[in-house]
């Protein structure tokens, strides 16, 4: 929030999103909302243009590969953006011991995330969890529904160092590490894939030396082992019900839908899913203004 006084439970939270000159439109669609709800936020540009155009004191630099297109699941250039963002992500948690609120910018909050009663605001609130992730359904969960803790979206998630500041550190760092090798190795390394597959490694192996973390700690139930507390990952999976991802019928539920991540869909195709949910339109490209409410 920009008035942290008034939100001490996010004070130490920073909310970072990432854009370029192609997805500049949508961008500032999502840059729209979230300034309507109070909320600061930073950017990592990954090119130069989008970095002028934000200024220094809202854009971080990449210090991998630029990437100036509009690209889709796929492209090696995607694989640079995925990187660039675990890579900006580790550093903000190593250079500052800030907790870092990681979203894509398609996907838009069509509420506040962050107030009492939403599932990723009391998550953090409640303090207990190094590691919140988005559960990536293409539909709506059925009731009762239990995400199994074993994947989700790496383009909304949040992570904290205030409490295990060395472990999940180390655990980004193998995975921008793991990312980068399998780009030069195999020329592509989707962020996605390889931040679960070192995850479900990590839970396998249980060698704190090589991650970070022992064991892993799903939503406060029984762990994957048992360890002393700095090797034990918390984590938790934000609800679906208020945080989907892509439904192609989401317009349907729009009464509980608080963020909307628009998957499944590639570049300007995810326009269409946003207008869908009622979650486009919020910027004036003409007067390169936010429109009025």
């Amino acid at each position: 929030y920009t008035d942290k006084a008034a939100h001490q439970d996010f004070a130490r939270v920073v909310l970072v999103t990432a854009a370029n000159s192609a997805y500049w439109p949508i961008f500032q669609n999502w840059r729209c909302l979230v300034e309507r709800y109070g909320l600061d936020y930073a950017v990592i540009a990954n090119d130069d243009k989008a970095y002028a155009d934000l200024g220094r004191d809202r854009a971080l630099p990449v210090v991998g590969t630029k990437v100036k297109d509009m690209v889709g699941w796929g492209n090696i250039k995607l694989d640079y953006v995925g990187w660039n963002k675990m890579m900006n992500v580790w550093l903000i948690m190593n250079l500052t011991g800030l907790d870092v609120m990681f979203t894509d910018c398609d996907n838009v909050f069509l509420q506040d995330p962050f107030r009492v009663g939403v599932s990723l605001g009391d998550l953090i609130r409640a303090k207990k969890y190094d590691y919140i992730y988005q559960p990536e359904l293409s539909k709506h969960p059925p009731k009762g529904y239990k995400s199994p803790g074993d994947g989700g979206n790496t383009g909304f998630f949040y992570t904290s160092p205030a409490r295990k500041p060395l472990q999940i550190q180390q655990l980004f760092d193998v995975v921008v590490k793991k990312v980068a090798s399998a780009i030069k190795e195999r020329g592509h390394g989707a962020d996605q894939n390889i931040f679960w597959q070192i995850f479900n490694e990590m839970r396998k192996a249980k060698n704190a030396s090589m991650f970070g973390f022992r064991c892993t700690r799903q939503c406060g139930k029984q762990p994957t082992c048992q360890s002393n507390d700095e090797e034990m990952l918390d984590y938790c999976d934000m609800d679906p019900v208020y945080h989907p991802t892509g439904w192609m019928d989401g317009d349907k539920y729009l009464d509980t839908i608080v963020t909307y991540h628009a998957n499944y869909a590639t570049n300007t195709n995810k326009i269409k899913k946003l207008e869908k949910v009622k979650g486009w339109g919020f910027w004036n490209d003409r007067t390169k203004e936010c429109k009025s409410r």
